[in-house]
């Protein structure tokens, strides 16, 4: 990957009904009321919902994510609804590895009252097509459990090209669930 000069997530992305711009310390509150009235939902996808139980949680998520930005580790940006500046999710760069693997993981969530909006598919596609072009990944992969039909669809949708399944990948909620593989890589990579 090219020299960062300057954090991971440092810059607005627009797009045209959401746009990614980096998380800040004041956003642990409206980023805890977003998991808070989505808890339900997220909670069965996501390991690290149980752990946000008040905004003092989002906020130290907040000050982790700015160290590891730092480190070029994680690029994780918040998903905002251009038209009302709402904070309504997440879309997330993780396990970002140095220039001879030069790739990264996919993660996004959307608040459960933001769902079915195509919010998702277009913030994801505003970070992998940012991945690509700017921070010079070769491949972008993405692990969902495999009963998650609306993240397969964002996955699909993108281009994602289903690689296999882990199983017993991963323990949530006091039980191992296996994991879908899907890939992405830039050679592939259509706007």
């Amino acid at each position: 990957m090219p020299e960062r000069e300057e954090p991971v997530a440092s810059k607005e992305l627009p797009g045209k009904r959401v746009r990614l711009r980096p998380l800040r310390a004041e956003d642990a509150e409206p980023l805890f009321e977003a998991v808070e009235s989505s808890r339900e939902a997220l909670k069965r996808w996501l390991a690290w919902v149980p752990g946000a139980a008040a905004a003092a949680d989002e906020a130290a998520f907040l000050r982790r994510v700015d160290e590891e930005d730092s480190r070029g580790e994680s690029s994780v940006w918040g998903l905002v609804e251009a038209r009302t500046g709402v904070l309504v999710g997440v879309v997330s760069l993780g396990s970002l590895a140095p220039a001879e693997r030069a790739r990264g993981r996919l993660g996004v969530w959307v608040r459960a009252d933001r769902r079915s909006r195509g919010y998702a598919t277009e913030g994801a596609r505003i970070l992998v097509e940012h991945a690509f072009r700017k921070l010079g990944l070769h491949r972008v992969f993405s692990r969902i459990d495999p009963t998650n039909r609306a993240g397969r669809r964002v996955l699909r949708k993108l281009g994602f090209r289903y690689e296999g399944r882990l199983r017993d990948d991963w323990k949530i909620n006091g039980r191992w669930i296996d994991h879908e593989c899907w890939g992405l890589l830039k050679t592939d990579w259509k706007k």
